[in-house]
């Protein structure tokens, strides 16, 4: 099971620290949870303030990091299949999704899979961001976590239907 993270967190400055997180799996079921505000408030960035924060739906989506924690292991765990992450930023969403996985999920791999505009090569650079980019509304606006991920789930759909995926999908140690 292919499931498709995006995290938002305080800055680009290391270390970055978590908000909120957003998963959806193939079949289009998600996870998403938001840390508490006193968590985040003073550390995030002026960019994330104006960007991120008012985009968070807030209510019941907070809970506090252990509990966000028991609960994204439970859902991960929870999956039918052996899972893999995809993200278009592991070097952020996957490693913060890493530091607060514990225990670490039985049936998730222990590397993401990098899929962004450049995965099929420069030619397809384009469309996949169109891809992406045709998911968000003025009711789904990106820089919220489940709206990225669910974005990057449906250019994954699309850019299976483009010749070069299949050889991507070799590469990348996946079955077509």
């Amino acid at each position: 099971m292919i499931l498709f993270l995006d995290t938002e967190f305080t800055s680009l400055e290391e270390p970055p620290d978590l908000i909120s997180i957003g998963l959806v799996n193939e079949l289009g079921d998600f996870f998403y949870a938001e840390l508490p505000p006193e968590e985040y408030r003073y550390s995030a960035s002026p960019w994330v303030r104006e960007n991120v924060l008012p985009l968070l739906w807030g209510g019941t989506w907070i809970v506090p990091r252990v509990k966000l924690v028991k609960r994204l292991v439970k859902w991960i765990e929870d999956q039918p299949d052996k899972c893999r992450i995809v993200t278009d930023a592991p070097e952020y969403d996957f490693e913060l999704v890493k530091s607060i996985l514990n225990p670490w999920p039985h049936n998730l791999a222990a590397a993401p899979i990098r899929f962004d505009s450049n995965s099929l090569g420069v030619q397809y650079r384009e469309t996949l961001e169109i891809y992406r980019g045709a998911y968000f509304t003025l009711d789904k606006p990106d820089h919220n976590a489940l709206n990225d991920a669910c974005a990057l789930r449906k250019a994954w759909q699309r850019a299976k239907l483009l010749e070069p995926f299949e050889a991507y999908a070799v590469k990348i140690g996946l079955q077509t």
